[in-house]
């Protein structure tokens, strides 16, 4: 997903979303600030996961429990820097609990989900901000079980 601030006119929200099929496996989501937001006040940017209906984003999930507040100007993530679940900066969301537990949450869903990455600016408008942020999935062959009675 790719998210320029070039591509607003004024202070505002710049959304990118990805949809991936039914239990689809997050193994990663890399944000990469390709160039440093220059948005007068603030360009923060959230990535998050929202259930699917009929091929629409509908019911969130939760709108950063991927990542959080993540500062696109300069203190959380500059030029060339990024972000990956082993490496998050302390810009974890709810459904990354490094640091407080061994699992992920809402990574893994029995129907087909977005991922959002959403940035909002505050302040004068910017033009140089470039943001990409990378979905790594797996899909999976899934077997049921066979069950024998002994």
């Amino acid at each position: 997903m790719q998210l320029l601030e070039s591509e607003g006119g004024a202070a505002g929200v710049y959304r990118a979303d990805l949809r991936l099929p039914a239990y689809a496996t997050v193994l990663d989501v890399i944000v990469h600030n390709e160039e440093l937001w220059t948005a007068g006040t603030s360009a923060t940017l959230n990535v998050g996961t929202f259930l699917d209906a009929s091929g629409d984003i509908s019911t969130e999930i939760d709108s950063d429990g991927i990542y959080a507040a993540i500062n696109l100007k300069a203190t959380d993530l500059t030029k060339g820097q990024q972000l990956a679940f082993a490496r998050a900066g302390g810009k974890g969301g709810a459904s990354l609990t490094e640091g407080t537990s061994t699992h992920y949450l809402n990574l893994v869903v029995d129907d087909p989900f977005w991922i959002s990455a959403v940035v909002t600016t505050v302040g004068t408008v910017g033009t140089a901000g470039e943001t990409y942020v990378y979905v790594v999935y797996a899909l999976p062959e899934m077997d049921v079980a066979g069950f024998t009675a002994s």
